[in-house]
């Protein structure tokens, strides 16, 4: 009887071993996803304002959707000229190795400065109500954006549960 209770335990683990297993594979598979479509929508929302601005070239959002859906996500090149955030135009490009917090916009840094001095990883209505605002939907959104921009720049690390962390 214990040889029998032995082998069943045994049994019992292989197969839920193997179950967690294919489990973590088809997370991974979803999250994987989910990256692909939170990059296709910042895309089409950078369509969708420059579209409205009057500006839509479709052959490049194209483009850049399929980059973003595909592989690494597309950052329109800045036309000379251009003033930032004009036109869907970027405030501040991606972190290199050279960039300073000095680089960005004073709101931007601002944010910076409260994620790098949190306790850990910080939500939306966390740096809100650090930077004194009202924590009505409106406002926490507004900051959820900047964070969002920040961390798809390279400037923060965004959490897969969405809390934001210094790089």
């Amino acid at each position: 009887m214990v040889q029998n209770l032995m082998v069943w335990l045994l049994e019992r683990r292989v197969v839920l071993e193997a179950r967690a297993e294919q489990l973590r594979k088809q997370l991974a598979d979803t999250e994987a996803e989910v990256a692909r479509l939170e990059a296709a929508e910042i895309v089409y929302q950078q369509y969708q304002e420059d579209a409205d601005a009057g500006h839509p070239d479709a052959a490049v959002w194209q483009q850049a959707l399929e980059e973003a859906t595909g592989g690494a996500p597309a950052v329109p090149a800045q036309s000379p000229g251009a003033t930032p955030g004009a036109a869907g135009q970027l405030l501040f490009g991606p972190r290199g190795p050279e960039s300073r917090i000095e680089d960005l916009p004073a709101e931007y840094r601002t944010i910076m400065e409260v994620v790098a001095g949190g306790d850990g990883p910080l939500q939306a209505k966390d740096v809100a109500r650090a930077l004194g605002l009202d924590l009505a939907p409106a406002k926490v959104e507004a900051v959820r954006g900047k964070l969002r921009k920040l961390s798809e720049r390279g400037w923060i690390t965004r959490t897969p549960a969405g809390r934001y962390l210094p790089r």
